[in-house]
């Protein structure tokens, strides 16, 4: 028993004093790296927190040390049991001693793994410097040149529409021209049936050949009352001579009677005046004889006039009635495209009544521009045009003119800002600008199509 202890003491012994060794270097390792992660403390947070573990085991450690000592100055009890407990204390002494070694190398770890600060890397500094030295650049260019233009989405495609509506009713007989089609100005439509005003323009000229014959009749009573006009004052001049001759007579009687009483009777003298009488009476017949003649002259060219009149309305009704024969013919009064038909063959139409419309080859772009982007804009400027319909295509044109006045001025119920309150929107004022180039005619546009007009101003 003596010996099995003394053999078993010995090498607890020399484990022991080994473990001092060891422990010993571990104190002085620890100690050493523990006292220069103090020193770092308070730089790094990683360094604070990787102190903070070494600092544990070195704690740890300690207190192995001080149980090891404890049990060399307690009597070797020489069982097995007490050297298979020194062989486990030895066994964890050694792992408690790992963490020391592997405090080392944390601490080379450490010195490898530590993050670098900017001032470390200029060359990061540079490149973020000339990144922000070319966005500050872009900015600048993109604002030297978007505030050269102005835009705005708030525009479409426009043109005088035309609407094509019947002046006479009746039923549309024929019909040439469908919905999209390509018409030219004067080309044919529509053809209404107009049998009734065909037959009204027969009647009517019937009326002004009536009315020609009337003045043709008024013409010849003209004449004969000229005719008459002038037998009346040949007819007037005998009497007149028998008056003049009577008048002569009767004053030679009465200068002869004063003379000579006893010469003349009385008789002749009487026969005298009554010769005069009479020879004016003749007169005065004769006289209105002219007079009723000049009346009838007068009459005959008043109906004259009055015919003359009559045949002028029945040929006025005449053109009226042979308007109405060719508005039964419906044109197109412009080129252009058909569209919205709504007429078909054998409807009945009346005046008024919408039949299609014609969407005519010349149009252009209203933009309705804020009235603050107004400021320097100006007639002439050029324009970049988009079209939704062709975002592709980049269409040119020139401001043409400004509307006088803002859209809501034009409106059917008009703003009234006299009462209520008051907030102040920014108007908006149509401008039309023209397309100089491509032509729109070459491409598939109308009304009311979206645009982006770019006009630039500077």
């Amino acid at each position: 028993m003596t010996d099995g202890s003394d053999r078993t003491g010995e090498p607890d012994n020399k484990s022991n004093s080994d473990q001092d060794t060891v422990s010993g270097h571990g104190h002085d390792v620890i100690g050493n790296s523990s006292s220069a992660k103090l020193g770092r403390r308070g730089t790094d947070p990683v360094v604070n927190y990787r102190q903070s573990g070494a600092e544990q085991s070195y704690g740890n450690t300690r207190s192995v040390a001080d149980d090891e000592a404890q049990s060399r100055s307690a009597p070797n009890r020489g069982d097995n049991k007490n050297s298979g407990a020194k062989n486990a204390e030895k066994k964890d002494s050694d792992k408690k001693e790992d963490p020391k070694d592997g405090d080392e190398n944390g601490d080379e770890d450490e010195g490898k793994d530590k993050p670098k600060s900017l001032r470390d890397r200029p060359g990061l500094l540079i490149g973020g410097a000339i990144v922000l030295l070319l966005l500050i650049i872009g900015g600048v260019l993109y604002w030297l040149h978007a505030r050269q233009y102005v835009s705005t989405d708030d525009a479409f495609i426009d043109g005088h529409i035309v609407r094509l509506a019947p002046q006479i009713s009746g039923v549309v007989r024929e019909i040439h021209a469908e919905d999209n089609q390509a018409v030219s100005q004067n080309q044919l439509l529509a053809v209404i049936d107009t049998e009734q005003s065909r037959a009204r323009v027969q009647g009517l000229e019937a009326q002004a050949l009536q009315a020609r014959a009337a003045v043709d009749q008024a013409r010849t009573q003209v004449d004969v009352a000229k005719q008459q006009v002038a037998v009346a004052r040949a007819n007037q001049e005998p009497p007149r001579a028998d008056l003049e001759k009577a008048r002569a007579d009767l004053d030679r009687f009465r200068k002869l009677q004063k003379l000579e009483p006893a010469a003349l009777a009385g008789q002749q003298i009487d026969a005298a005046v009554q010769a005069v009488s009479s020879a004016k009476g003749k007169r005065d017949a004769a006289a209105r004889q002219v007079d009723q003649a000049l009346a009838q002259l007068k009459t005959a060219q008043a109906s004259i006039v009055s015919n003359e009149a009559a045949v002028g309305a029945a040929d006025a009704q005449v053109r009226a009635s042979n308007v109405d024969l060719a508005n039964g013919r419906i044109t197109a009064p412009v080129a252009g495209r058909i569209a919205n038909r709504t007429v078909a063959l054998g409807s009945y139409v009346q005046p008024g009544q919408q039949l299609m419309a014609i969407v005519p080859l010349d149009l252009w772009i209203t933009a309705n521009f804020k009235e603050t982007d107004l400021t320097l804009m100006r007639a002439g400027q050029p324009v970049d045009v988009k079209i939704d319909a062709f975002p592709e295509v980049e269409f040119h044109g020139h401001v043409d003119s400004f509307q006088q006045g803002a859209g809501q001025a034009f409106a059917l119920l008009p703003a009234e800002n006299a009462t209520g309150n008051f907030v102040k929107v920014v108007q908006r004022v149509p401008v039309r600008i023209l397309i100089d180039s491509p032509s729109l005619q070459s491409y598939r546009v109308g009304p009311g199509m979206s645009v982006t007009p770019r006009v630039k101003v500077r």
